[in-house]
């Protein structure tokens, strides 16, 4: 009983912080003459990026919640171009389970709006200040030559390039939220530090679980959905293992198809627990921030796999 109250506590912190986000979002878009484009961009996200901003701006005590949520914003809006522009790069026509952007407006305008709201962006953050437009112009430069490097090394992948690619194109971004996000509340160097490893391995145990349900959603062909119910549910027995730290069951959680999804299912374990011991830090002050930051890891894993590995 005491886990289930936990877990509706948590889901409530999240919903009212995406609530904010989403009233802070709108306020940002609203008026613009490209207004309605942008909002097709942002529609549908989970909003995982800007959610980690805020519980780490959380946990650590942030009193300037306007200014966090602005950034917030930002992040996501940058994050959203970014998936106008992969859309382009890899032929996508839907998104979220709709039509993609560029298949709707085409593929020379829709580079053009993912610029204009990458614009919009960096105009938010440079007004909050340099550190925090200093941020985000390295994690924009670490995405961009990751999905690059994916693009030229994806015949060619071993296990180590595969981590550097996601840390890169897919973590850099979770890294710069739990970063600003630690910059904002006025946290020490070495908490900024901390927080950036917690983002990062959030991010990397992602793209990881997302990957994941690719491989075994593409060895599916013919069947009515993407992953069967039992093996979504034993990847979800993996998580709840994960977080209850009963280690025994995790390697009888999912049985593996190929050596690839074995060193997956491994990084997963693996990552969700190095993520839940950097939130678990002593010099955090208890609070439900902080049980909240343990939680996300495999909160946000676990909603992707309920989902059957649907792009977010």
């Amino acid at each position: 009983m005491a886990a289930s109250l936990q877990e509706t506590d948590t889901a409530t912190l999240v919903e009212t912080l995406r609530h904010d986000l989403e009233t802070r979002l709108r306020e940002k878009i609203e008026g613009r003459p490209d207004s309605h484009l942008i909002e097709r961009a942002v529609r549908g996200g989970k909003r995982l990026r800007p959610i980690l901003l805020l519980t780490v701006f959380k946990a650590l005590g942030g009193t300037d919640y306007t200014k966090a949520l602005d950034v917030a914003v930002a992040l996501e809006l940058a994050h959203s171009a970014s998936l106008v522009h992969d859309d382009i790069v890899d032929f996508d026509k839907t998104r979220r389970g709709r039509v993609s952007l560029w298949y709707q407006i085409g593929a020379g305008k829709a580079i053009i709006q993912g610029h204009r709201i990458i614009n919009l962006a960096f105009n938010i953050v440079l007004d909050i200040g340099e550190e925090m437009t200093r941020i985000f112009v390295e994690a924009w430069d670490r995405a961009s030559k990751g999905i690059l490097d994916e693009v030229v090394n994806k015949a060619a992948l071993t296990e180590r390039l595969y981590l550097l690619m996601i840390r890169e194109k897919t973590a850099s971004l979770f890294e710069a939220a739990a970063r600003a996000g630690a910059v904002l509340a006025g946290a020490s160097p070495d908490m900024v530090q901390l927080m950036r490893r917690y983002g990062s391995e959030v991010g990397t145990v992602y793209q990881l679980a997302d990957d994941l349900t690719e491989n075994i959603k593409r060895k599916s062909l013919g069947r009515i959905y993407f992953l069967t119910h039992e093996m979504r549910e034993r990847l979800i027995h993996l998580l709840v293992a994960t977080k209850t730290k009963q280690i025994r069951k995790l390697y009888r959680a999912v049985t593996p198809y190929t050596p690839q999804e074995e060193f997956m299912k491994r990084q997963i374990v693996e990552r969700i627990r190095s993520a839940v011991n950097l939130a678990g830090d002593e010099r955090i002050p208890e609070s439900a921030y902080k049980i909240l930051l343990k939680e996300l890891p495999w909160m946000f894993v676990k909603q992707m796999l309920r989902e059957g590995g649907k792009r977010v």
